[in-house]
């Protein structure tokens, strides 16, 4: 018997991971139709089975962000109360830039989480929290769409997002199941899962015992399958890779030198990335000036939040520093008419795989060089002429650096700037040093094989459809 599922997708790095990963290739008793908010060039590509539509006008109001911060900060009080960890206040529930008007509504919502930090509270936030979504225009359009294309399941790609919670809402409101996939493997510790599902898909193990942890009540042991996540199916499919020939044209890079990758952060928490990338460049320029091994610093910015404190670094060192564009100039370089997928995944792709190691501060790109087999370096010191509200002890301290309690030496920990000229001299041996390490980190973060969790997240779906 045929089955039809509402595939929710509201933003283009998880459709993109979706694609990649063959997520679209259903199996033959599944219709599924992409309801959507995304733009790309992907969603011509789809199988001719798969239908698209476009999201509605999405129209939430004030209030409603208010609640959601409110639910989210109180969520936080109380895992410190009921977690054994108690650092999960260290996760700032505001946006990265404040004007006052902002600076006083945050200042609210901390005072008045304090009120709400128990069982009851949240529930009550909750429950104000979708009552409001239920009034808006966003939901009742929602609501009209899927009674007239009323599907046997739904799956929501992003649980985080303010979009998904309006079709989900109204998707429970019909009685129709909601299969959710927790977007990131630092999701859950931040107490801001948006909506509610009848069953969620989780990277590992590991996530596992933490829904069971933070929603004892809500979310039981059955109702949750390990699936892996889509995010690196790509580093498995030769097809992503550019050419090295034409991404070294493309970027100008040195062919006789080893690249290190510095990727950068979110500039909310990578205020001081420009200095760390200064001292990584001092490094290799004063280690290229003495030895015939020599290294070049590929620099990969966030693509969605630009650090303009990259410039001037770029510019003093432009001898040992290559910033990568993440988008593909296809007018100067054209791809292989035989390179038909994503070619932004792609330059990510080849940043990693043609790199001996990757540095950053607490950045998740670790996992992604981890993957690829490459060694991950965390700057851990703090900056003489830092920023006044980085604190980089708080950032190490986050409840998701917890994965390391068992794996402590899968990311190597720079604890002083003269350490980055120090494993330049022996850079051979700590590339092989830690291998199994970060390995078994990797496999306790995301399922291995990575290129399988499709055929999970199908096996998922049909326990639930039958």
């Amino acid at each position: 018997m045929r089955k039809k599922i509402i595939s929710i997708f509201v933003g283009y790095q998880s459709f993109e991971n979706h694609y990649a990963s063959d997520f679209f290739e259903t199996p033959e008793n599944i219709d599924m139709l992409l309801w959507h908010n995304v733009k790309s060039s992907a969603l011509e590509k789809l199988p001719k089975n798969i239908q698209t539509q476009q999201l509605p006008e999405f129209d939430y109001k004030g209030k409603t962000d208010f609640l959601r911060y409110l639910k989210a900060k109180s969520t936080l009080r109380y895992n410190d109360k009921t977690q054994a960890t108690k650092k999960h206040l260290l996760y700032r529930v505001a946006p990265g830039k404040s004007n006052f008007k902002k600076k006083l509504k945050f200042g609210l919502i901390s005072v008045l989480s304090r009120f709400y930090a128990s069982k009851k509270g949240i529930q009550k936030l909750e429950a104000s929290f979708f009552n409001q979504t239920r009034n808006s225009n966003y939901y009742k359009e929602c609501l009209t769409y899927l009674k007239s294309n009323t599907p046997d399941m739904m799956y929501c790609s992003h649980q985080v997002s303010s979009l998904s919670l309006a079709p989900v809402l109204a998707a429970r409101d019909l009685g129709i199941p909601v299969v959710s996939f927790i977007h990131s493997w630092d999701n859950l510790p931040k107490g801001n899962k948006m909506l509610k599902a009848d069953h969620y898909l989780v990277w590992s193990d590991y996530m596992k015992e933490e829904m069971t942890a933070y929603y004892p009540d809500e979310v039981k042991e059955n109702n949750i399958t390990v699936t892996g996540t889509p995010q690196f199916v790509c580093y498995t499919k030769s097809e992503y890779l550019i050419p090295k020939e034409l991404f070294y044209k493309a970027y100008n890079l040195p062919t006789d030198k080893k690249l290190l990758c510095f990727s950068g952060n979110f500039t909310s928490i990578g205020m001081d990335d420009p200095l760390y990338l200064k001292d990584l460049a001092e490094a290799v320029k004063k280690h290229n000036q003495t030895n015939s091994a020599q290294y070049h610093v590929i620099l990969r910015a966030n693509p969605a939040d630009y650090n303009q404190g990259f410039i001037p670094i770029l510019e003093q060192y432009k001898d040992v520093i290559t910033e990568i564009i993440p988008t593909w100039n296809h007018e100067e370089f054209p791809l292989p008419k035989t390179y038909t997928v994503n070619s932004n995944l792609g330059v990510l792709y080849s940043t990693l795989y043609y790199s001996n190691a990757i540095f950053n501060i607490g950045s998740t790109m670790a996992l992604d060089a981890i993957l690829l087999g490459k060694p991950a370096f965390y700057c851990y010191y703090k900056q003489a002429n830092g920023h006044k509200d980085f604190d980089i002890d708080r950032l190490y301290q986050f409840v998701h650096f917890k994965t390391f309690d068992k794996h402590s030496e899968a990311v190597h920990m720079l604890r002083k700037p003269a350490a980055l000229a120090e494993i330049l001299q022996d850079f051979d041996t700590l590339e092989q040093q830690n291998r199994e390490e970060r390995s078994a980190w990797a496999k306790s973060i995301a399922k291995h094989p990575l290129n399988e969790v499709k055929d999970r997240m199908y096996h998922a779906f049909q326990n639930v459809l039958s």
